[in-house]
């Protein structure tokens, strides 16, 4: 009868360790990322979070000690690789996250906050605008990516506005549509 019981009590333990996850909590620069990672999650954000590190900064990267702290769970880890790639990168001293701009796919450089260029932008075009145009736009297409860059390499505002309206000329076009 105690021999039943003792092997139903041993094949209970041995399912539930069977069902359960090996996870890890991950604290980057002192905060919690969301989510739980396995062990070759938490290897491969690491091993890119420092590749990259080492690709951007001019000298060698000062890498931060990631924290983890073990975690067993019966659901499978759910965090998710890029945000904590992400962090880990944000978190190596010297790198940013930037806005690079192209003009007609040819890339111009990059600048902190896009917004702000986009606002710099309109107010160049503005006021450089004849008295008779009603209207002034680019003549190429601007985008933008989001991408890691070394703090303090960013083009300034008004010299990304120069090299958009260089590589794209503003045309201004009156009330009845003709160019100004």
């Amino acid at each position: 009868m105690w021999k039943k019981i003792l092997l139903s009590l041993i094949s209970l333990a041995l399912l539930l360790a069977a069902n359960l996850n090996v996870c890890w909590k991950v604290k980057v620069s002192g905060k919690d990322v969301y989510g739980l990672y396995s062990t070759s999650q938490f290897k491969a954000c690491e091993k890119a979070a420092v590749s990259a590190a080492d690709e951007i900064c001019r000298d060698e990267a000062q890498i931060p000690m990631f924290k983890k702290s073990l975690r067993l769970s019966f659901l499978p880890p759910v965090g998710k690789e890029k945000l904590l790639t992400d962090r880990m990168i944000l978190s190596v001293p010297g790198i940013c996250l930037s806005d690079e701009i192209f003009v007609d796919g040819e890339r111009l450089g990059t600048v902190p906050d896009s917004n702000v260029l986009y606002n710099e932008l309109r107010s160049y075009i503005k006021n450089q605008m004849p008295n008779r145009a009603v209207f002034g736009s680019i003549s190429g297409e601007v985008t933008v990516k989001h991408v890691y860059s070394s703090v303090g390499r960013e083009t300034g505002y008004s010299d990304m506005v120069l090299l958009i309206s260089g590589a794209a000329p503003v045309f201004y076009v009156d009330k009845d549509g003709q160019y100004a």
